[in-house]
């Protein structure tokens, strides 16, 4: 096999190029978001039947369902607690969530298979990818949340050991000083196994074009990545998942400024919009984690595929003299044959041998499919438009044909 190098994309480029690969693949953020909103929607209906009672005939109705009124949802939930309707719902929506869990993996899954082939983002192609690489993504996710159990294990049992210390130590200020750093080293420690599990995913979808379908070899190559990588890495997967959570809060901000309690509609499509932004801001995460495997370790090139260019490519005009069919000729000739050849042609006008034709150099380099990862998802997707054909291209300017 052979095998490209390439340098390793820098932030900015790996957010530019993640961002571009999202964006080309736009349907699946539409596909995913689509999901969520149905069993949302299907969720809600017997929650918008218990609360009926209250916000028909409570005078806190339009702080509820306008407006956020820490308050008044609390006073709400006290009240359905009592009344026996949490467990209600639960029992419904048990159901409901394992078969949106269920879905959301298989889009999720055929997304990576998207991003990774470059084939085209149709409900199809995901549900086809998906299904396919279904059960080594389960496989990989057991031992993956294995491994990420035992690390956050060890790091919330230090948490509680160091508050416990803190708590007869300090009082005041430092004890909260030291709760919040001590849960926003875990909250990192989280999201690191989060990333390297995606990168897993990634390796899982890139090993299987080599033939290899064992989901643990793809867990030493990511974590190989995202340790050669770190910085880059980490700190473009925290700045996009900020972008998301910023988007929702600045949603979340304007329902609560601008929004009055009567336009219901309007808050409604208000928080829409942040949890759309914040689902796109997870398949950027994949882009640019695509990305980067596809630049740092891009699959080798087999050999089979040139042969099969060369197997492919038309044969040369004299290809008689090629392949031996006009061997005779070109051989090393016998006595007999100089005897005839003196007998019926004369000494001084020879007829000269004709020079061998040397073979037609054939275009034998294959695509490379990592550098070429975004210009095949330009080629199925443009940014800026259609692209144009051969024959539809601009001709150099020349003397224009005179009418007669």
């Amino acid at each position: 096999m052979e095998k490209t190098t390439r340098p390793v994309p820098n932030l900015l480029v790996l957010l530019v190029n993640g961002f571009q690969l999202a964006l080309r693949n736009w349907p699946c953020v539409v596909w995913a978001y689509a999901v969520n909103l149905s069993f949302g929607l299907l969720a809600g209906v017997p929650l918008a039947t218990g609360l009926a009672p209250y916000l028909d005939h409570s005078l806190a109705a339009q702080r509820i369902a306008g407006t956020i009124d820490i308050a008044s949802l609390g006073e709400l939930g006290t009240h359905l607690r009592d009344s026996g309707f949490f467990p209600i719902l639960v029992h419904t929506s048990v159901w409901l969530n394992l078969l949106q869990l269920l879905l959301l993996f298989v889009l999720f899954t055929g997304s990576v298979f998207v991003f990774v082939s470059a084939e085209p983002p149709r409900i199809s192609v995901l549900l086809r990818g998906g299904t396919a690489y279904f059960f080594r993504f389960v496989r990989a996710a057991i031992l993956a949340g294995c491994g990420g159990a035992v690390v956050l294990a060890i790091l919330l049992g230090l948490r509680a050991a160091l508050l416990a210390w803190v708590d007869a130590t300090y009082v005041g200020s430092g004890m909260f000083y030291y709760g919040l750093f001590s849960g926003a080293v875990v909250l990192l420690a989280a999201l690191l196994v989060r990333l390297w599990w995606d990168l897993v995913e990634v390796y899982i979808v890139r090993n299987a074009m080599h033939g290899e379908r064992s989901a643990r070899r793809a867990l030493l190559p990511a974590f190989r990545v995202l340790s050669r990588n770190f910085f880059r890495t980490f700190g473009s997967f925290l700045l996009t998942g900020a972008t998301g959570v910023g988007a929702l809060g600045l949603c979340l901000y304007l329902w609560k400024e601008l929004v009055s309690p009567r336009q219901v509609w309007i808050a409604f499509l208000l928080a829409q919009a942040g949890l759309f932004l914040l689902l796109a801001s997870r398949f950027w995460q994949r882009g640019l984690e695509t990305t980067l495997v596809m630049s740092v370790d891009p699959p080798a090139v087999v050999e089979e595929e040139i042969a099969t260019v060369e197997e492919e490519a038309p044969a040369p005009a004299n290809a008689e003299v090629l392949t031996g069919v006009s061997e005779p000729t070109l051989s090393d000739p016998t006595l007999r044959d100089l005897v005839q050849k003196l007998q019926t042609q004369p000494w001084a006008n020879p007829q000269p041998v004709p020079p061998p034709v040397p073979p037609p150099k054939l275009e034998t380099e294959a695509k490379e499919p990592s550098i070429s990862l975004l210009d095949q998802h330009a080629a199925k997707f443009p940014l800026g438009g259609p692209v144009p054909d051969e024959d539809t291209k601009e001709k150099p300017a020349g003397p224009s044909p005179k009418k007669r």
